[in-house]
């Protein structure tokens, strides 16, 4: 048996990203879940931000930002820029995180996140009280220790890369778990089962 709770209940778990808009001299961070692939070509990603905040404001007004996927080991100072405003707090001086130039935008990068990825905004809608934000990726950035394969994205190492997972629904933030089986793999054994 299931209990239903209705649609507003977001209960699913999900990365913690820190979206920096703004430039090497003035930028803001924002902490959020609700980021998403959309597709791989061209790749994109959409991020969703609440209107009432200054940070979709932000967005829109310089057209670019980064998504810096945030580790367990700065759960602290992640979670400061969620409940902080960048109109009252440069956040980047209050926890401390290094700002490094992106490649292709003016918003800088997170140092102390393993994987930071540079978007250039290419369209934005509201739905309810969040604008929902497209961003074109023109760059990934990846901790070379984080990684079987110096030049190859594709072998991160998880548990490396620690991410930091928000509980949507229970507000609680926890770690990733063990590797549990192989994706694109381990459903070829119920159709073996079925077929054999």
């Amino acid at each position: 048996m299931k209990t239903q709770f209705g649609p507003q209940r977001i209960l699913f778990p999900m990365p913690v990203s820190l979206v920096v808009t703004g430039t090497m001299e003035q930028a803001n961070i924002v902490t959020i879940a609700w980021v998403s692939l959309l597709t791989s070509k061209p790749p994109t990603l959409g991020i969703s931000v609440g209107t009432r905040g200054f940070s979709g404001k932000e967005i829109l007004k310089n057209g670019h930002f980064t998504v810096n996927i945030a580790s367990a080991d700065i759960m602290v100072e992640a979670d400061f820029c969620g409940i902080n405003s960048g109109r009252d707090v440069d956040k980047f001086k209050e926890t401390g995180f290094t700002k490094l130039p992106s490649k292709h935008v003016e918003s800088p990068i997170i140092k102390e996140c393993p994987l930071n990825i540079e978007c250039k905004l290419t369209g934005s809608s509201i739905v309810g009280q969040t604008n929902h934000f497209i961003g074109e990726i023109l760059e990934v950035h990846m901790d070379n220790d984080k990684l079987r394969e110096p030049d190859n994205p594709g072998t991160y190492i998880a548990e490396a890369m620690n991410p930091l997972i928000y509980m949507g629904g229970a507000r609680e933030y926890r770690k990733l778990g063990n590797k549990i089986g192989d994706a694109y793999s381990v459903g070829k054994n119920l159709k073996d089962k079925k077929f054999s």
